[in-house]
């Protein structure tokens, strides 16, 4: 085990303890994002790109719908758990956990499998909100129309949500 990503990850379990149980997403968002700027050099960055942490972690809080975020202290306490078998995995965690926190989850169904949850992105090419499957990645505009088209999607800002109806 690479000792610079497992100081980070140690470091990561102790800040997830110190989150109070009355936390709010946006605290949460915030903690996360002063471990990451603290632990950065421990991280390869070519994992920081390759997942993308960067594009989560230096979003413009105000802009995104943390706010509306279902992730709980409960829910990031499990990490306190875990151990990854790799820096990857550690990787994959963290972007899988900002994640929750920045996109809007909205329940409707997916058209393909059936799933009541949908992830609210943002088409920069068609300029409008897209709602792709948890489940099977499928993607439909917000009437549940199949949207084939998207090619290039990126997280939907409150601004966008508002526009599509979905806060």
């Amino acid at each position: 085990m690479n000792k610079t990503w497992k100081k980070a990850w140690h470091e990561f379990r102790y800040m997830i303890s110190e989150i109070d149980d009355r936390d709010n997403p946006i605290i949460i968002f915030q903690r996360i994002r002063g471990w990451y700027q603290k632990n950065k050099i421990f991280l390869s960055p070519h994992l920081i790109e390759e997942y993308g942490l960067e594009e989560l972690i230096n979003i413009d809080i105000k802009a995104y719908p943390l706010d509306k975020s279902e992730s709980t202290p409960q829910n990031i306490k499990r990490f306190l758990n875990l151990e990854p078998s790799s820096e990857e995995s550690m990787i994959m965690f963290l972007r899988d956990e900002l994640w929750e926190l920045v996109v809007l989850k909205v329940d409707i169904k997916c058209q393909r499998c059936g799933k009541l949850e949908m992830s609210a992105l943002f088409d920069t090419e068609a300029k409008k909100v897209v709602l792709e499957c948890t489940q099977c990645g499928w993607s439909q505009t917000t009437d549940g129309y199949p949207d084939k088209s998207v090619k290039t999607l990126k997280f939907a800002q409150n601004d966008d949500l508002k526009i599509a109806g979905l806060v």
